[in-house]
């Protein structure tokens, strides 16, 4: 009976149990211009960390089945270019081939991005908010 206990627990982990996942792309979600995110995947959701050429970013995605081909999500993280002092977008991916499969992603955000008010060489010290829309584009291994 204690076998059979420990057995089913293990079992639960198991498929519970996640998996890593690589990609890389253009857009927020991968760090600016063009970079590489390393996700953690379950079967409905995804926590991941991306690093780019001119930033980096961080976030989750979450999806209602595991063969869906939508997912939404949060993206925060910092680029050089439109958002020096850091973005924070609510997202929406389309998966090609579904969320759990390697393939083809396009998605798009709608948040705020803040960066200085003298432009991308001058620090005037004041920051300026304003209303963002990102594309990604990207490729998951």
């Amino acid at each position: 009976m204690k076998i059979s206990i420990i057995a089913l627990s293990l079992v639960s982990l198991s498929s519970s149990a996640g998996e890593y996942e690589t990609s890389i792309g253009f857009g927020h979600q991968y760090g600016g211009v063009l970079g590489a995110k390393l996700s953690y995947k379950t079967e409905s959701s995804k926590y991941y960390g991306s690093l780019g050429l001119i930033g980096a970013s961080v976030g989750f995605q979450t999806t209602f089945s595991q063969s869906s081909k939508h997912a939404y999500g949060l993206v925060i993280g910092r680029e050089e270019i439109q958002s020096e002092d850091g973005f924070f977008f609510a997202t929406y991916d389309y998966h090609f081939n579904g969320f759990a499969k390697n393939g083809l992603v396009i998605g798009t955000g709608l948040g705020v991005t803040r960066e200085d008010t003298g432009g991308m060489f001058a620090d005037t010290g004041k920051t300026e908010t304003s209303t963002a829309v990102t594309l990604n584009i990207g490729y998951k291994f």
